[in-house]
């Protein structure tokens, strides 16, 4: 709610469309405008992907006023901006992950939040499991590399295979066990923790059920498909590593915030720890100063598993659909 001190703006009667997208971070447009064809025009907004200050939610609100919706892939909706938004009606988050969103105050203010669960499964799928081989194979820490100095038969090191080695899922959602599938068609036991699941669902999905401390007990390699909220913020850190065989590799693919990036960097260093591979890091873009750069046998991605070029258009279909339907009064909050 406003306070006496908040400027709110005056409501707009025309209401339009904001693609908040950046160069790095960019929307495919043509599915949107083809499900927002006589519903909204649709205008690109360069929000940074960045928390905001007073004077650039200021500045900002400014540029989305009269939107009645948001497709969002990069930037935050706050509250501080969202008062500031009076026409503002839905915010279609581009993937699976609301953290972006202040989705208590979009509550709050009558503002529906989208997102698009499964469209990007495929896509993050392949890569958790091009990671896991990246890794046991060491192909961008020493045979890429090698290569490129000319040293072909130095590069001929031996690496490690998935089959025979034992997986755990933590999050057997729908990317969780599309990772657990492909896994098990590669060889591999798989293991699964989710505490919103039955043990007799994991079950049904391929998979032992487990707590978390036993699977990070158990697993050869752990990867992570959990959402971003409180009860796993910093899940694997110096005390959960500790239980973890020193071989043992990391893969995350999903939030960075599940991952203690100093306490991981430390176990690498300290070869308490196998290997890792991160595709999303805990600040994005990351501190350079931050000591994962420094940590041996680790793959690092730049938050690209769910960018291919079949994900992002199914995702911004999805999403201009849902925008559509909540414009034309088909969903109300």
């Amino acid at each position: 709610m406003a306070t006496a001190d908040t400027p709110v703006l005056a409501s707009t009667n025309q209401s339009w469309v904001a693609l908040a997208a950046t160069d790095e971070l960019p929307i495919v447009d043509a599915p949107v405008r083809a499900a927002l064809r006589d519903v909204a025009e649709v205008r690109t907004i360069a929000l940074p992907y960045k928390p905001l200050d007073e004077q650039e939610v200021t500045h900002w609100a400014a540029q989305l006023q009269g939107a009645g919706g948001i497709l969002l892939r990069s930037g935050y909706v706050t509250r501080a901006l969202l008062e500031r938004l009076p026409d503002l009606r839905v915010i279609a988050v581009h993937g699976t992950g609301v953290d972006p969103v202040d989705v208590a105050a979009c509550t709050m203010r009558g503002v529906i939040v989208t997102n698009t669960p499964g469209a990007n499964a495929d896509a993050v799928t392949e890569l958790t499991l091009a990671l896991m081989i990246a890794v046991l194979r060491q192909l961008t820490s020493s045979a890429h590399q090698a290569q490129f100095e000319r040293a072909w038969d130095s590069a001929r090191h031996t690496g490690g295979e998935l089959k025979g080695r034992t997986l755990g899922v933590v999050g057997y959602g729908e990317i969780g066990q599309r990772v657990g599938t492909i896994a098990r068609a590669f060889g591999m036991s798989v293991l699964a923790s989710d505490p919103g699941l039955t043990p007799e669902v994991i079950k049904a999905r391929g998979a032992e059920p487990m707590s978390l401390d036993a699977l990070l007990a158990h697993a050869d390699i752990v990867s992570l498909h959990a959402p971003a909220i409180p009860a796993t913020h910093h899940m694997i850190n110096a005390s959960s590593i500790a239980t973890m065989k020193p071989t043992a590799i990391i893969i995350n693919c999903a939030r960075g915030s599940l991952v203690n990036e100093n306490d991981l960097a430390a176990a690498l260093i300290e070869g308490r720890l196998g290997g890792a591979a991160l595709d999303v890091l805990d600040g994005e873009p990351p501190d350079p100063q931050s000591p994962i750069f420094n940590a041996p046998n680790l793959v690092l991605t730049p938050h690209m598993a769910g960018s291919t070029h079949e994900c992002l258009a199914t995702i911004a279909r999805m999403a201009g659909e849902d925008i559509a339907r909540v414009l034309r009064g088909e969903v109300s909050g």
